[in-house]
């Protein structure tokens, strides 16, 4: 993953891993539960860099995903990753911008490892709730953030 010195700096005294994306993938991947079978949407300022790793593990269902702008696009990924932020509003943005094209039952996954406290984790949280997702009570303990979209009543009946 591409980062500011200080950041890689932090990681390296910190004890977290430096050697890109792909544990951070990885991680994402297992808790969305995706399989190459998936059709994943990729956005955040890592997203070239996941598709790449995506595509070489087998993922052969995977796109860019800047902002959901037409009705073609939306409701069609089973997961969708945030990755790279750095800022809580970038985070939050990337999730806003692209929230509609998760289908129901979809996961969305936000790479929150940047955020070292626990109080952005919990707004970001807070606001992806706000856009009608679900999110696990303690979720913001974890440095990946898994949120899902609901079933309507009409789709569950």
């Amino acid at each position: 993953m591409s980062s500011h010195p200080f950041r890689q700096a932090a990681r390296l005294l910190l004890g977290v891993p430096t050697d890109g994306i792909h544990h951070t993938l990885g991680r994402m991947l297992a808790l969305a539960q995706a399989t190459p079978l998936c059709f994943v949407a990729v956005t955040g300022p890592d997203a070239g860099e996941a598709m790449s790793v995506l595509w070489r593990r087998g993922y052969d269902r995977v796109e860019a995903a800047r902002r959901a702008t037409c009705r073609a696009a939306d409701e069609q990924s089973d997961v969708l990753l945030v990755v790279g932020c750095s800022t809580i509003a970038d985070a939050r943005a990337a999730a806003a911008s692209t929230a509609a094209m998760l289908r129901p039952g979809g996961a969305m996954v936000i790479d929150a490892g940047a955020f070292l406290d626990q109080e952005p984790r919990r707004a970001l949280c807070e606001d992806l709730r706000a856009l009608g997702l679900e999110v696990e009570p303690q979720a913001h303990l974890s440095a990946e953030l898994l949120a899902t979209r609901p079933f309507s009543k009409r789709e569950t009946a």
